[in-house]
């Protein structure tokens, strides 16, 4: 009696860890894909973004091939909306924004698609590129510091590959530890604990991702914006001139229309919030 007590609680517990488990990789395989179907076909815009693009590399004069690249700009951002926002969609978006002279948006751009993907080559050389563009005086984000490099596979693994990886670490220890309980063996439970445990990270480096505060981060994406020393339009000017497009800050304060802003050499101002951009805010 004591045996079948023992059998039918094991197989309850495997059946919960199971039914979990399949609650949490429906959502993770989603995130994973993208889910492109989720908002139209983005094809139907790539064709047109890549044939203006390669209009505008093709295009001597100036004027034209600022148009193209305009254009080809529009039509990836139309991609984006429609379900391909991948790390390659937000790539080519930066590129025909840069070639537009488009400055900020390249760089939300490159930005928005380095947390999709940390340490894509394509995204990380693009966008140490587009920083060498600005004026001396603006700040970039400094280099990773020890307690990022501490987190360097956050940076290197995409979040697709580590939601994969989570179910897998997810399902290995649900099956290890509905063994363990069914044949009472003790070391396929302690692997699953592990595999649980491998688990727990993977879900926080998703989540909670100790190396990106991105939504707490924007871009300057209108030309000239105003840093003013409080939020009034009647404020004294904070810096001796306006901030560039492309410029990255920190966001300290949402206020009425107004962001307190923080560049990266630790001086402040006020900026009207239609000038900045967070980075995080239409990255899934």
């Amino acid at each position: 009696m004591r045996n079948t007590f023992r059998n039918t609680w094991a197989r309850r517990a495997a059946f919960t860890v199971f039914l979990v488990f399949s609650l949490f990789s429906a959502p993770l395989s989603a995130f994973a894909a993208g889910n492109p179907e989720a908002a139209g076909n983005p094809e139907s815009w790539l064709g047109p973004g890549i044939a203006a693009y390669t209009l505008g590399m093709e295009s001597s004069q100036r004027d034209e091939r600022l148009r193209h690249f305009s254009e080809a700009e529009r039509f990836f951002s139309a991609a984006i909306q429609a379900g391909a926002d991948s790390t390659d969609g937000w790539v080519n978006l930066g590129n025909a924004a840069l070639q537009a002279e488009r400055l900020g948006p390249a760089i939300l751009a490159y930005r928005r698609a380095l947390i999709l993907a940390p340490g894509n080559e394509r995204a990380t050389q693009n966008l140490a590129h587009a920083r060498t563009l600005l004026p001396e005086w603006v700040p970039v984000p400094a280099p990773d510091g020890v307690f990022d490099t501490f987190f360097f596979w956050q940076r290197t693994v995409p979040r697709s590959a580590r939601a994969d990886w989570a179910a897998g670490a997810f399902a290995v220890s649900a099956a290890l530890v509905s063994i363990g309980y069914a044949m009472r063996l003790a070391l396929p439970r302690y692997l699953g604990i592990l595999s649980a445990l491998i688990w727990m990270a993977l879900m926080s480096s998703i989540y909670l991702r100790p190396d990106s505060t991105a939504n707490g981060e924007g871009v300057v994406v209108i030309p000239e914006t105003v840093g003013r020393a409080a939020d009034s339009i009647n404020a004294p000017l904070r810096f001796g001139e306006s901030l560039p497009s492309g410029s990255e800050v920190r966001i300290l304060e949402d206020r009425g229309g107004w962001l307190h802003i923080e560049l990266y050499n630790g001086r402040d101002a006020w900026v009207a919030a239609s000038g900045i951009e967070r980075v995080g805010k239409s990255v899934q």
